[in-house]
This record gives structure tokens, sequence and C-alpha cells, in this order.
């Protein structure tokens, strides 16, 4: 046979195939599209939240309170030049005492009043910000340097939510690792039962081939492409499954969200993101559907 040749009868036995087990196919395309669709719809979700997440502020903060008593202009500069000497210091912003003692005011909802003002017991302060990943031992003794400067009366930091903070993006960490492994057993499970049963249910084929020397590509060629494109519309059926179930629920937190003045939605994930999720997925399919059809194969040849 010749190369065009080959692939157009490659291409007639996979829809013949499908069409003799369409009971089968269907039922692999269902499962594989509603188990593609659980990772898609979570991606969905975190890919909604990585904005408002990576905007928190992560990086360890220390406040720098000066002296009551007022310090001019420039012993304020060399103050704040002092301080950034220090290693693994990022960024200082500078509060003055009235702006300091308004927000404080703000926050417990008191009504400031102009003898408020005139009894204000706030010093000027600095916020000092550190490196993100600075471990907690660090930050104790870059404070520690800070306190002994002069000008600074006390400084206050905490350190203990790093640690949890920590913890926690660690167990996140192996919880994703654990569905990740979860769902492609899943998926690699249905593509392997799906292409077992087709080979199964064309056994003959496959032996009047082999008995007639057929290439072991030639063999496995219309199998792999029945997977790659079972793999591969599974997957696109997923992205339209988890777009629906995402527009069904944005509804529900946009109702959410008005109660409380905000807006709340699921962004869709990116096309990039699709077009590649759908050619992994198509191509995972057609290598696990080689990989099957190669072994059944084997066992024709240990029995022949």
């Amino acid at each position: 046979m010749s190369f065009s040749s080959a692939r157009f009868w490659a291409l007639q036995q996979v829809f013949r195939g499908i069409k003799n087990a369409k009971g089968v196919f269907f039922l692999a395309l269902m499962l594989a599209s509603l188990s593609l669709t659980i990772p898609v719809f979570v991606a969905s979700v975190l890919y909604s939240l990585s904005e408002p997440i990576r905007a928190i502020p992560v990086a360890p903060e220390i406040t720098v309170f000066t002296y009551y008593q007022d310090l001019s202009k420039a012993q304020m500069d060399n103050l704040r030049e002092r301080i950034g000497r220090h290693e693994h210091v990022t960024k200082i912003t500078m509060i003055p005492k009235e702006e300091a003692f308004k927000s404080l005011n703000e926050n417990l909802g008191i009504k400031q009043s102009d003898q408020d003002k005139s009894s204000n017991p706030l010093p000027d302060l600095f916020i000092v910000t550190l490196d993100s990943n600075m471990p907690a031992a660090d930050i104790e003794r870059t404070a520690k340097n800070i306190e002994k400067l002069k000008g600074v009366s006390l400084v206050a930091y905490d350190s203990t939510w790093l640690t949890k903070l920590d913890a926690i993006s660690h167990a996140i960490n192996n919880l994703g690792w654990i569905f990740v492994v979860i769902t492609l057993s899943l998926i690699v499970c249905v593509i392997t039962a799906s292409v077992r049963l087709a080979a199964d249910t064309q056994k003959t084929e496959l032996n009047m081939l082999y008995l007639f020397g057929a290439t072991l590509s030639f063999c496995i060629r219309p199998y792999a492409w029945r997977g790659f494109i079972t793999m591969g519309l599974a997957s696109i059926f997923a992205i339209a499954l988890s777009s629906f179930a995402t527009g069904y629920l944005n509804t529900a937190l946009l109702a959410v969200g008005e109660q409380y003045g905000t807006r709340i939605a699921i962004s869709p994930l990116p096309w990039e993101f699709n077009i590649g999720f759908v050619v992994f997925c198509a191509l995972l399919g057609g290598l696990i559907a080689s990989i099957i059809t190669q072994r059944a194969i084997a066992k024709i040849e240990r029995f022949d």
C-alpha cells in the first residue's frame, strides 16, 4: 500500500469501527467527557480566583513607631534611609501621625473631633515591607536591628501567619496533585476500557492483519486515531459542559454579589488553554490506544 492509501484505509477503519461498536464508543465518549469536565471546571474557578489571590499582600511587614516628640523632616528622612539599608527591605511607607490617628478612629468607628486631633497620642509611623520568601528568623532579626536605630521607639510585627500560610499552601499543593493523579487515572481507565473493548470486537481483524504480515504501525494506526478522536471530542464536550455549569453558577453568584455591593463571577478560561487542553487530551487518547492495541497484538503473537 502507498502512503496515502494506507492512511485512507485507516481512516475508513476508524469510522467503520465506530459504527460497528457505536455503543462502546459513545459510552467511552460520555465517561471521558464527564471525567474531563471536573478538571476544566476546577481550572475555571482557580483561574477566576487567581487574580484577586495574587493581589493579596503576602510580604511580611514591620510597623516602626518613632518617638512621640516630633521629628524634623530631615530626621525622618535620615531614619528612613537607615532602615532601607537593612537586607531584605523592599519598600518603606511613611504614615504621618495625623493619618494614623484618623485611620485608627475610622477602624474603631469613632467619630473624630477637633479636640481628639489635638490630643493625638500616636507618633509618626513607618511600614517596612520585606521579601515575600523571608524566613521568620530573619524577620525577627531585622525587626530587632531596626528597633535599635536612633529615633525608633518600638517595632511591631507578626510572622506566625506566614508559617500558617505556608502550611496551608503545602496542603493545597498536595491536594491538587492528588486530584490530578486521580483524574488522569480515571481518564486512562476509561480510554483503556474502550480501546480494549474495541480491540476485542475486532479481534478477527487483528488476527487477519497479523496473518497477512501487516506492520505493527499499520495495525495500530486505526485504533490510535480512534483514541485520538475519542479524547479530542471528549475534551471539547468537557469544555462545553464546564461553560454551561459556570454560566449557570454565575447567575447565582451575581445575585449574591448584588447583596454585598460587589461582582462575583467565574471567568471563562483563555482560548489558548482550551486549545492546549484539547490537543493534550487527543494526544493522550492516541497514545493510550496505541499502547493497548500493541499489547493486544503481542498477545496474538504469543499464541501464534
